[in-house]
């Protein structure tokens, strides 16, 4: 079960997740970025098993809030799940997906230990400088969260 939120993010009740989507309720993500203490931002490439934006270039871990759950307590879950980390993390902001009908929350934290990843979820990892992510090949597929999120991210890494 997930939450239904409106464009204010405000609780309207619950439904199962096959009524979210394209057309369905809105429902809330949270989208981690990690930086290392070089500064580079780490991006994992999805699966491509996935069934929304594979092989794509996302954040270091993005999910899903169940219901009742915070954007942190997500945040937190979906980096354990996906990657295999613990990291303080910080809030820097929320954005409204229309495209995705989704209220994403954006989440910034620091770490350089070992990635381990799930691989039915993520196909590789990378570390990015910021100016690499900027001017990276248009051939450089990356999802709206990324773009949506890079600008905060940047903001507080600067």
């Amino acid at each position: 079960m997930r939450d239904i939120v409106n464009e204010d993010d405000e609780v309207l009740g619950r439904a199962d997740k096959s009524e979210f989507g394209a057309g369905g309720h809105i429902c809330r993500v949270a989208f981690i970025m990690l930086a290392n203490a070089k500064g580079e931002l780490l991006l994992h490439q999805r699966s491509a098993n996935k069934r929304s934006y594979p092989l794509y270039w996302s954040g270091a871990a993005a999910g899903h809030l169940d219901a009742g759950e915070s954007y942190e307590e997500a945040a937190i879950r979906e980096m354990r799940e996906e990657i295999g980390v613990s990291a303080d993390l910080e809030f820097v902001g929320k954005f409204y997906s229309e495209a995705d009908r989704e209220m994403v929350g954006v989440f910034l934290g620091h770490y350089d230990g070992p990635i381990e990843v799930e691989p039915n979820e993520v196909a590789q990892v990378v570390y990015f400088t910021p100016r690499q992510l900027e001017q990276r090949p248009t051939e450089m597929r990356i999802t709206s969260y990324v773009e949506r999120s890079l600008p905060l991210v940047l903001e507080r890494l600067s």
